[in-house]
């Protein structure tokens, strides 16, 4: 629906104050603090126009208006400007994520917390689907005499382990053997190719050598099995209970629930940008709305982080700390993993 001019700059100030200051805003304060050259009734009647149409509400008889939830999706999809944050945020942001980008898993972490405690949101991260995600490298590590540690590393970032046993004393040699053997076979295959079948096939091709690794071949197989599995990160659960406009029991009940955070990550992760109350596919979030952007390894790979945050809320912002947060995780993710 298109609406006059003036009727949205009107709408874009309301939802402006209303996120700024918490209250309804009346035609009074629109006409001393925003340059509408038009008197307070111009204005009112603006106003109880965009009520009318279902842009605003009245909570009160005698109070101002605040934005609906078509309102407010008026304004993230055409009103909003876009906003860039400052130096000394991109500065701290890249600097909580540098200090855990030794590891993939940590570094989701990191990003997790660190847009939950700025957006003071609830952040589900999520790394590559395992449909998607393929083996990137696999390498071994002595533990003892006789015992070793498989290490997985997906295309996606994602890291898992696997101990294992062998009959025979471990060297250096043999572990570089089995760096060498496993990752010329196993490089790149879909993690979701792993199957006992693909691991016969894998331990025909290696002949009388297979009658040295079968505890390997497990190992492998059941790091494999677990990245194969869902793989989410959630920080900042209780920052919304302090939001009076929510529902707190139900969203609580919601962001506890593993399930229905395992639903949100999938749905958001296919998607990005801004989804408002109803919009979002829940009804345990009719009062919130989901900021959601993707993050990528390769060009095919990519994670996602979806931020539930109250429907009022400084949507410019959240959305510029989401998305730079995303792009400092891909590059740093790429530079971990040695990606082009």
């Amino acid at each position: 629906m298109q609406i006059a001019q003036r009727k949205t700059k009107i709408l874009k100030a309301i939802i402006e104050a209303y996120i700024k200051n918490g209250e309804p805003v009346g035609s009074k304060l629109l006409c001393s603090e925003f340059d509408f050259p038009v008197s307070s009734a111009t204005v009112r009647n603006e106003m109880a126009e965009l009520s009318e149409l279902g842009f605003l509400v009245q909570p009160h008889t005698s109070a101002g208006r605040i934005p609906s939830e078509q309102g407010y999706r008026l304004y993230v999809n055409s009103l909003m400007d876009k906003k860039t944050l400052s130096g000394e945020t991109k500065a701290l942001i890249y600097d909580k994520l540098i200090r855990a980008s030794d590891d993939p898993e940590k570094l989701l972490k990191a990003a997790a917390k660190t847009i939950a405690d700025l957006t003071h949101s609830a952040v589900i991260a999520a790394a590559p689907s395992a449909k998607d995600a393929r083996i990137h490298r696999l390498r071994f590590v002595q533990t003892g005499l006789k015992t070793g540690m498989a290490i997985l590393i997906t295309s996606g970032g994602l890291i898992r382990t696997a101990l294992f046993k062998c009959d025979y004393v471990i060297t250096p040699e043999i572990v570089s053997v089995f760096e060498s053997m496993f990752n010329r076979s196993m490089e790149g295959v879909l993690i979701k190719r792993i199957t006992p079948a693909f691991v016969q096939t894998l331990a025909v091709e290696m002949g009388d050598l297979v009658l040295l690794v079968p505890s390997v071949l497990s190992a492998v197989m059941t790091a494999c099995h677990e990245a194969g599995g869902s793989r989410i990160i959630v920080r900042g659960r209780t920052n919304l209970i302090s939001d009076g406009s929510i529902d707190q029991k139900e969203l609580l009940r919601f962001v506890h629930d593993d399930d229905s955070l395992e639903a949100l990550s999938e749905k958001f992760s296919r998607k990005e940008g801004i989804s408002i109350g109803t919009d979002t596919g829940f009804d345990e979030l009719g009062d919130s709305s989901v900021i959601s952007c993707k993050y990528n390894t390769e060009a095919s790979v990519s994670g996602s982080i979806a931020a539930i945050v109250p429907m009022r809320t400084d949507y410019a912002y959240d959305k510029a700390v989401i998305e730079y947060t995303c792009r400092c995780v891909s590059d740093l993710l790429k530079t971990l993993l040695m990606i082009d």
